[in-house]
Formats: structure tokens, sequence, C-alpha cells
């Protein structure tokens, strides 16, 4: 027993150990995050740009993220797959960099099998598989809370209202409502490839087409992260004011300290859709390689009203009442043409530069009906109240050339025409007229 035992020693001392390595066999997920033509901030969530983006989730922040694993490419190969690797997964900027959690890890199986068809004992670079997994990533912006057996949102039924659920076996879909509340407008983005090339550790590459979802990806080095590049998927609509004093085009002088003052404005939309939902999976880009949203079902083709009540009208230019001018606001100034980009805040008629959101339609002009209610107030000692305040109710149309693309600001800018109440006088020279004979009393 005991030479036995020592000969056990022995071999063991002898024995060669190999290692198997398995290319950075724990290599997580790891995501950064672009907005495409930012903007800014506006609105309940704002005009998404980076900073928005890397908000807190209670401020509007982060990206939702749908993630699926196929054994092949995604979809030919899996036409009924599930999002089996994220659902909606949060994804939030903290200390300098983007995290989520649980983590999750790239798949393993990146060749496919050995040439033999068969077990081999050769050791070779890279380690063979018995399949080869791919991952597809789709995402979207502000990221939203939702059930995930039902993909409902339960904290509103305006702007973000359903992502696809869990057990949906098509492409991952976000659904949108069109709201009149400014306070509601979201500005919803999503995530696509800017082309470049992905390289794996199995020495494989392929190249994500720009424009369009990363699809098919395999394990990459350690510290590799997907980019997303975030684009508009909604237009917008915004407005603004401008004065013209005593002439046709914006300008002139404003004279005896006069404010041009804004109640309300009540824009009429023909023909929008109320509701659609966008396929985060976009087949087209246009000819330079911008994305164009793949927008389906879409529902509600009616005449759209927006009102921007007085509430919500801009501090500068919103109408202070029966007060007088020199009590008003600064109210609408003038602006020189030509008018140039960024416009200036201080025309903006919605406050905070809020703006509204539509579900894209174009491929026809659209004509849009606003009408404004404004004040002219000047001060006059003379008068009663110590001035003379003036309602205006004026409407008008306005065309939309080829209707609103997506990711397109549309502006309705309004030129309040004031001309002076003038008067004129002459003195015109005594005439004779015609006379007659009275005898009071007659005489006889």
């Amino acid at each position: 027993m005991i030479l036995a035992a020592s000969a056990a020693l022995v071999l063991a001392g002898c024995a060669k150990i190999e290692t198997v390595s398995n290319q950075e066999m724990d290599a997580p997920v790891g995501f950064s995050a672009y907005t495409s033509n930012a903007l800014t901030k506006a609105g309940a969530y704002g005009e998404m740009n980076n900073t928005l983006l890397q908000q807190t989730e209670a401020n509007g922040g982060g990206f939702g993220v749908f993630a699926y694993k196929t054994s092949g490419d995604y979809p030919t190969t899996n036409t009924t797959l599930a999002p089996n690797f994220m659902y909606n997964q949060k994804v939030l900027y903290n200390a300098g960099a983007w995290g989520y959690s649980p983590i999750k890890y790239w798949p393993n199986q990146l060749a496919g099998t050995p040439s033999t068809g068969a077990d081999t004992d050769s050791q070779t670079d890279p380690a063979h598989a018995y399949a080869v997994d791919k991952v597809s990533f789709f995402a979207y912006a502000p990221y939203v809370a939702a059930t995930a057996s039902s993909g409902a949102v339960a904290t509103t039924n305006e702007g973000i209202i359903k992502l696809s659920d869990y057990d949906d076996t098509s492409d991952p879909k976000v659904t949108y409502k069109v709201t009149n509340d400014l306070d509601k407008q979201v500005d919803l983005v999503w995530g696509v490839s800017h082309g470049a090339t992905w390289n794996n550790v199995a020495g494989g590459t392929n190249t994500p087409a720009n424009g369009k979802p990363y699809l098919n990806l395999q394990k990459p080095a350690i510290g590799t992260a997907i980019h997303f590049y975030f684009h508009h998927a909604l237009a917008q609509l915004k407005l603004q004011a401008i004065a013209a004093y005593n002439q046709v085009a914006a300008g002139g002088e404003a004279k005896n300290g006069v404010k041009i003052t804004i109640d309300n404005v009540v824009i009429t939309v023909p023909g929008m859709y109320e509701t659609a939902v966008l396929n985060l999976n976009n087949t087209a880009v246009d000819a330079n390689n911008k994305p164009i949203p793949l927008w389906e079902s879409e529902d509600g083709d009616s005449d759209l009203t927006l009102t921007v009540a007085k509430a919500n009208i801009n501090a500068k230019l919103q109408d202070g009442g029966d007060v007088n001018a020199s009590a008003q606001p600064a109210g609408v100034i003038y602006k020189a043409a030509p008018y140039t980009k960024p416009f200036d805040e201080d025309v903006d008629v919605i406050m905070d530069g809020k703006y509204f959101t539509l579900i894209p339609k174009s491929g026809s002009d659209v004509t849009v009906n606003v009408k404004v209610t404004y004040y002219v107030t000047t001060d006059d000692a003379n008068l009663a109240n110590g001035h003379s305040r003036v309602e205006n109710v004026i409407s008008h149309d306005v065309t939309f050339t080829d209707g609103f693309k997506a990711g397109t600001r549309n502006i309705i800018r309004m030129i309040l025409g004031v001309s002076e109440v003038k008067f004129e006088a002459s003195v015109e020279d005594w005439v004779d007229g015609l006379s007659a004979d009275v005898d009071l009393p007659k005489n006889s």
C-alpha cells in the first residue's frame, strides 16, 4: 500500500496540464450612444440630444435595447424568434459610462464544426464550436418601462404608449400616439449603425449596414461597445412670431411703447395620423445613408387640432391682460430677414421652446390653418384706463410642400402686422352761399 501510494504521488508530480482557451470567455456586452442632429432641450422630455440622453430615467434619459440570439442570420433562419437575449433592457449613463443590469455576456460559439466533421484533439485557434451564434441589437429612446408580457406602458396613454411584448416573434416595435398636451411631447428616436466594420475574436468580420440596426454580430474583443447612433423618427412643428410695423415684411419701428402680445394660437393640421407603430428594424436609407424610419399601422387619418393656450405662451410674448403697455411683457419683436438657424428663442411662441411632434406624413402638400388671438396695447393718459387695447383674431392658411418628413423641424412663422392709424387734414376757403330776404316784420 505504501509503495502504491508513493507511485501515485510520483505520477501526479509528473502530470502534464494543457490549457484550452476559448478566446476571452468572459466578454460582456457593452453599449455607447450618440444622437444624430442633436437639437436644443424642449418639451417634457425635450429634443433628444447627447446631454438629455445621458440624464436619469426620471428626466427622460437612457435608452431601451431589444436583442435576439440566433444560430444563423436574423431573421431569415429564425422567422418566429422572440427577443431571447434582451427585452427592453434599460441602459443608463452614470459616472462617465453607459451601464445596465443584469450584465449579459457574448455567446462563445463562434466557428463551425471541424473540417473532419467529428471531434478532434488537435489544438487549433480558434477552438471549434458546433454552431455559430450571432446577436442582433435594436434600440430606441427615451427609455420607458413597460409590462413585458403585454408591452403596455402604464404611466401614459400619450406619446410612447406600447412596446412589442416578450413573446412577439416579429421585429421589435414602438407604438406612438400624438398628443395635444405640450408637456407630453416626446422626441422618439431609434438607434442604428454607421457602417463601421465589426471584428470578432474568431478572426471574422462583418459590416453592419450604414443607417440600419446591428444585425448578426459575433463576440468582439473585450472592451468593444455597440455604438448606437440615434435618429429622429417624428416630425417637429414649431411656432414663431415676428412683428411688422408699418410695412409688409418683418421689421419697422414700434412707436410710443406699443406692445403686441399673444393670448393663444390654434393650429389645425388636416389628414394627420393619431397613432402609428415604429419598427426598429428599418430597411431603408436615403441617398446620404440617413436612415428612414419604418412606420407601420398608421391610424386616425383626420384633422389634428393643436392648441397653444395662454398658459403655454412664451413669457416674453404672453398677453398680460387689460393693463398698460408698460406693464406688459416684452411682446413680439421684429427680426430682420433673412432668418438664420439657430432661431433666436425670443421669437418662439411656445414657452421653454416646446413644440409639437407629429407622425411623419409626406408625398403631398399639407395646408395648415393657423388662428392667432393677439392684442395691441398703447399707453394713453387721456383714456380712462390709461391705455388703448385692441383684440385681433386672425386666421390664415400656410402650405408645407411635401408634408412633414421624419427628422424635419417645421416652422410656422407668424408675421403680425401693425399699421399706424394716420390722419390727414386740409382747410378749404369760404365760399358764398345762397341768400334770401326776410322782412320781420313786413311793412305795409
